[in-house]
Parts: structure tokens; C-alpha cells; sequence
């Protein structure tokens, strides 16, 4: 292989993992655009964990799972929302356990688990 090839290989490899990478922090909820834009711009309240469920996905052992919310902000309508998330396997939420979101107000599947 010339040295052309071999570089051009190696930027299409170091490409993939990038992406990759990219796409493992938003399936796990690690979006951290997203994280800062909604602890600062969003609205923090509890919600009650109505259901689990597996997805069947592990990464470090870690599963992913979504998780089916019952918001509760003080002082509005109670409304429900999902989240997908990497969660220890040694703590996997359970239902009726209660975990802090925020979410954007101005649409309501715009939502983070704390």
C-alpha cells in the first residue's frame, strides 16, 4: 500500500472513532451540550419512575435501559416523558424509585436525568 492509501485509511479509521464516540455520549446520556444547555436554561423538578426497561445494550458492563417518567413540576400539570440512559449496574433504577430531571418547558421531550 503507498503512503497516500495508508493516510487516507488512517483518517477514515480516526473519522469513524470520532463519530463513534460522538454517538456512544448521546445514547448514554452524555451529551454534554445538552446537559449544561437544560441544568441552565431548564426547569428542575422530581419525577417518579413509572417503568424499566432493558435495551438490551451493555457498554462496561454498564446496561442501557429507558426509563418511563412521571414528571412532577410544582405547580403544573403532571405530564409523562422517556429517557434513555446508561445506568450502573449496581444501582439499576427501579419503579417508584424518584430521581431529579430537568427539562425545557417549551418542549417536554427535551429532558436530562441527574
Amino acid at each position: 500500500m503507498n503512503m497516500n492509501k495508508k493516510y487516507i485509511l488512517s483518517l477514515v479509521i480516526l473519522f469513524f472513532a470520532v463519530t463513534s464516540c460522538s454517538l456512544i455520549d448521546k445514547w448514554t446520556g452524555n451529551d454534554k451540550e445538552k446537559i449544561e444547555r437544560l441544568k441552565k436554561e431548564g426547569i428542575k423538578c422530581e419525577a417518579e419512575i413509572t417503568n424499566v426497561e432493558d435495551m438490551n445494550v451493555t457498554i462496561n458492563k454498564d446496561p442501557m435501559v429507558k426509563l418511563f417518567l412521571s414528571v412532577k413540576p410544582k405547580g403544573e400539570p403532571v405530564f409523562n416523558a422517556q429517557v434513555e440512559m446508561l445506568v450502573s449496574r449496581v444501582r439499576v433504577p427501579r419503579i417508584g424509585d424518584y430521581v431529579i430531571v430537568y427539562y425545557n418547558p417549551k418542549d417536554k421531550t427535551d429532558i436530562i436525568v441527574e
